[in-house]
């Protein structure tokens, strides 16, 4: 058993099982075609931060691929119950496949969903990246966009983002980011972005392609309150040449400040990036 799994706890269906012997059949359609949709919620303190917009998004994006809804309170109970079996912070992850199906593309009329949730240890991140900020960089490989659920679900099939993340292997650059067909800046493998131009809040609009993250919606709350606002824009590669901050959100990170992108240094924190760190710890109080 890898040694990363050896805090690892493990429901299948409700049903608790140890790391090395939690499976699920080879015929389900989450392994077989990642028919599914999956949340990964951040246990900090003991405190499970944005459960309900987490499984409300699970809940929209199984309605969109006609899978039966999840049970809620079962979820529920059963996030609660893996962040409570450990100390210190922790990674709640949720699967939530259409479960076992024949061969063919074509999804069974009945399907029994299979529903996996996991405790999985906190990401071992240099407490600096946070602090003093990451480097970044521009991906080859492009964000898909105009398909028909892109950017209203977050789906079990990552290929496109496993792909842009296999372009670095340098450990000191924290994240990728990707653009689409058209050049516009979408989003990073793993996060949302936001820059400040001209002393102005802005985040990709992400109408076309990439996924709004739950703590994205978060900072725009607290945006709104603090800094005038946040705008939705199309970026380009010159606009994050010409930008004073830039940061990246997503659930475990919270905000990471971006202090070099493909070689080119960024004061960070800048005093936007700060104050929206202070604010997002604090919503969580």
């Amino acid at each position: 058993m890898p040694a990363e799994h050896a805090s690892t706890a493990v429901l299948i269906n409700g049903q608790r099982h140890a790391p090395e012997q939690a499976t699920v059949s080879v015929f389900d359609r989450g392994f077989q075609y990642g028919d599914g949709v999956f949340e990964t919620l951040a246990v900090v303190a003991g405190q499970v931060r944005d459960r309900d917009a987490h499984l409300d998004r699970l809940a929209r994006g199984a309605t969109l691929l006609g899978i039966p809804e999840p049970d809620r309170d079962a979820l529920s109970a059963e996030i609660a119950q893996l962040a409570a079996a450990g100390e210190g912070n922790a990674v709640i992850k949720v699967l939530y496949s259409r479960g076992v199906g024949g061969r063919g593309l074509a999804p069974p009329a009945e399907p029994a969903p299979t529903r996996v949730v996991m405790r999985l240890p906190w990401p071992a991140h240099p407490p600096d990246w946070r602090e003093s900020g990451v480097r970044t960089m521009t991906c080859r490989t492009r964000q898909a966009s105009g398909a028909a659920l892109d950017g209203r679900i977050k789906s079990m099939n990552q290929l496109n983002h496993i792909v842009a993340r296999m372009e670095w292997r340098d450990p000191a650059i924290a994240e990728g980011l990707l653009c689409d067909e058209a050049g516009r800046v979408v989003e990073g493998t793993v996060s949302n972005l936001f820059v400040v131009i001209g002393g102005r809040l802005l985040t990709p609009d992400l109408s076309g392609a990439g996924l709004p993250g739950v703590t994205r919606g978060r900072v725009m709350a607290l945006a709104a309150e603090r800094c005038g606002g946040v705008a939705e824009a199309d970026l380009t590669a010159a606009d994050l040449a010409g930008a004073e901050e830039v940061f990246l959100t997503n659930s475990l990170i919270g905000i990471w400040p971006v202090r070099e992108h493909d070689g080119r240094a960024l004061a960070a924190p800048g005093p936007v990036t700060l104050e929206l760190q202070q604010a997002l710890e604090g919503s969580y109080a």
